[in-house]
């Protein structure tokens, strides 16, 4: 009997997308595939096809790097990976689990990619009904082993950034800061009924997202979120917090800066 593997398999192996090999499959391109159903079936020993949009020749650079834009001004994950050239930082990741810190600090100048990195970390630790994993499946996290592997879409994520909360009132960078959270509670919608969060957690949450808490409700609002999270889930949520200090050089630089460190300690 012929030793096959999946799609998936093969894009783990050759490092390119699984529907770039789907259409490889479809175009005749790859030795003895064939479909089984609704899914193609790859001989185990089959090489990955030459890219047939690069011509021949010895100063012929990859196809990717002749087409593909700098990211730059690009923050999100998904998006700079499949459509600009990437520089693969993924071993960032790594780094994070293997430090084992329950609080990690990253500084960096502006400019060097502190939002993107941000978004990865979100991308790949994040529990989400779509598989995240093909953005990680040929980049170097993936190759370090199951160990890491594991922590792939597992958990529920807090991903809040300050980086427009550039306010010259307190009033308003406070109503800012009031938008911010009823979108992120938004996007963990499961909590709203959850049977796993009490009645009054639930109509906490309704009250950040209908955005009527008070200052002083506001102020916990990442605990109580990342406490319900971790009710529904049963596993910690992870917390991602982007350029949290620009809301506090506002507010020294416009006369509220009392108000807004209150607030953000």
């Amino acid at each position: 009997m012929m030793n096959t593997m999946t799609v998936a398999d093969a894009a783990q192996r050759w490092g390119i997308s699984e529907r770039r090999i789907a259409v490889l499959c479809k175009e005749g391109r790859i030795k003895g595939a064939y479909k089984q159903g609704k899914s193609w079936v790859i001989p185990a020993d089959a090489q990955r096809p030459a890219d047939a949009r690069i011509k021949s020749g010895s100063n012929i650079k990859s196809a990717h790097s002749a087409v593909l834009r700098l990211p730059v001004g690009v923050s999100v994950f998904t998006e700079a990976v499949s459509n600009y050239y990437y520089i693969d930082k993924t071993f960032l990741i790594k780094d994070y689990l293997d430090d084992g810190s329950k609080v990690t600090l990253f500084t960096r100048p502006r400019r060097f990619g502190k939002t993107l990195n941000m978004d990865m970390l979100r991308t790949f630790f994040e529990k989400t009904d779509e598989d995240t994993s093909v953005y990680f499946r040929n980049k170097k996290i993936w190759k370090c082993g199951e160990k890491y592997r594991a922590h792939q879409g597992r958990y529920p994520v807090v991903f809040l950034t300050f980086k427009d909360a550039k306010l010259n009132t307190w009033d308003a960078t406070l109503e800012h800061l009031r938008f911010l959270l009823a979108k992120e509670y938004q996007r963990h919608g499961e909590l709203a009924l959850s049977p796993q969060c009490s009645e009054m957690d639930r109509a906490y949450y309704q009250k950040i997202v209908n955005g009527t808490a008070t200052p002083g409700e506001m102020m916990t609002a990442l605990d109580r979120l990342s406490q319900m999270l971790h009710a529904h889930h049963r596993v910690k949520a992870v917390i991602i917090i982007d350029e949290y200090d620009t809301p506090i050089q506002q507010g020294h630089l416009m006369g509220f800066y009392d108000e807004v460190v209150g607030f953000m300690r």
